[in-house]
């Protein structure tokens, strides 16, 4: 459950094997004519700009929508503050068989305190959760449209091809 919500942005990217194809370029051109070396560095930079708009431009749009989702904070606080909620109940589950096993029982005095201040916990807990996951994310979001964050700056499979 706790990782079932997370994908990665860029991960699940596939482009067609028709739109990364190599760009054929005689060098022998730069020995045709007046204009043959121009002509030849004209195509190498319509080639390689060409190339850049298939491989690199549908990632950078991605990335680009990515950094405008206006729910992707809301979303990364939500799944956070879940999280922590997940990892709380299962702390207090474990506390409970630790008092079974040890053959412990808390008076009903007891327990209304303890499931008092546990849930005090828990819900101070999840919400701190929550905001600074949220931050992060409208950080990380400022960070890729200010352009400190690029294609260069993240760390993926995908892009260390």
């Amino acid at each position: 459950m706790f990782g079932s919500g997370f994908s990665s942005v860029l991960a699940n990217m596939h482009l067609p094997s028709s739109q990364v194809g190599q760009t054929r370029v005689d060098p022998n051109q730069a020995f045709r004519g007046d204009q043959g070396a121009s002509e030849l560095l004209g195509q190498l930079n319509r080639a390689q700009w060409q190339d850049w708009r298939n491989r690199f431009a549908p990632y950078i749009d991605q990335l680009a929508g990515a950094a405008q989702d206006a729910g992707a904070p809301r979303a990364a606080g939500r799944q956070a503050s879940q999280a922590m909620g997940l990892a709380f109940d299962a702390n207090q589950q474990a506390r409970e068989q630790d008092r079974q096993a040890f053959g412990l029982q808390q008076t009903g005095a007891q327990a209304e305190v303890d499931d008092r201040r546990s849930a005090l916990q828990r819900r101070a807990s999840m919400v701190s959760a929550g905001n600074q996951a949220r931050i992060s994310a409208q950080d990380r979001q400022q960070s890729i449209l200010a352009g400190g964050m690029g294609l260069s700056n993240i760390p993926d499979r995908v892009l260390n091809q």
